[in-house]
């Protein structure tokens, strides 16, 4: 089946080609990607992948008095082609990872959906936190973040869903999608069961099976406080992410190798992306030889 993952970035340049090629080494065929006023190259960037056949970009400018992040998923559900069978609903900090080496992303997807009555699964999260590092640093996020939070983490309870768009009247947050008709399963394949005190977008049990999804919610503390923190919160209005969010999601107990482990094929996909991007007419591309993004790709690849 074919995959596709819908985001909204702002200011994500800087990990924005290595989430890319990472979902493409895992088998995503495409991109739906609303752009919220990004200032820092990433709006230029997405153009060029535009133009290569990867992505699809959707500007979605800030309206006074209202969060950007739900109503970019309504634009995306309504204007998606209909080649796309699924669509996975996630951050630029969040990564989709099969749980074992053997296991192939929409394999695992398709034997799910396979099933015509099944209209969305959820995917618990795994929270990393900053391996204590305070400073930006070269490397990938998945090499650089390798400690996590325990499963009992109640973070964790948290969900993304991948949908058949198709069966998705809207959003009721950017965790829950509100379905027109069929079954919300877990990662187990079984009905979903929302938590009886948070409801929507919060499982009852969290699931690591099969896939899960990595989120890189902290980074470096620099990272953290010239990103998230400067950015906000695309969806709950007042909302702060500073140093209570920084602490309680700081937590490095246990290691977790898995996503590093694919490190190789991501930064080879990396040099192939950069390539592209570097063959496009002077004029069409930002992504030169002498550019930032291609020194660090560089840099990264060895």
């Amino acid at each position: 089946m074919n995959l596709y993952i819908a985001a909204i970035v702002k200011d994500e340049f800087a990990g924005l080609l290595e989430w890319i090629a990472y979902h493409r080494v895992l088998g995503v065929k495409g991109f739906v990607i609303a752009d919220n006023g990004s200032r820092d190259g990433t709006r230029e960037l997405l153009s060029s992948l535009e133009r290569l056949g990867m992505v699809t970009v959707i500007d979605q400018p800030d309206v006074d008095n209202q969060k950007p992040q739900l109503p970019a998923y309504e634009r995306i559900l309504r204007s998606c082609a209909r080649e796309i069978e699924l669509l996975a609903f996630i951050d630029a900090d969040e990564f989709l990872l099969p749980l074992s080496s053997d296991l192939n992303l929409v394999d695992y997807f398709s034997s799910h959906f396979n099933d015509e009555s099944v209209s969305a699964i959820a995917l618990n999260w795994s929270n990393f936190g900053s391996n204590g590092e305070l400073f930006a640093e070269e490397g990938l996020v998945t090499e650089r973040f390798t400690k996590r939070a325990p499963i009992k983490f109640n973070v964790h309870h948290n969900f993304k869903s991948v949908v058949r768009p198709e069966r998705v009247n809207h959003f009721n947050n950017p965790h829950h999608a509100d379905l027109r008709f069929g079954r919300y399963i877990d990662a187990s394949g079984n009905d979903l069961v929302l938590h009886p005190k948070h409801g929507n977008g919060v499982s009852a049990e969290v699931l690591w099976h099969g896939v899960r999804v990595n989120h890189y919610a902290v980074k470096s503390l620099e990272e953290f406080l010239l990103g998230k923190h400067l950015r906000g919160s695309a969806a709950t209005a007042n909302r702060v992410k500073h140093k209570a969010y920084f602490k309680a999601h700081d937590r490095n107990d246990e290691t977790c190798l898995l996503a590093a482990s694919l490190a190789p094929k991501v930064k080879a996909e990396m040099a192939a992306l950069q390539a592209q991007l570097d063959a496009l007419p002077e004029e069409e591309s930002p992504q030169k030889n002498d550019s930032w993004l291609a020194s660090r790709v560089k840099k990264l690849i060895g």
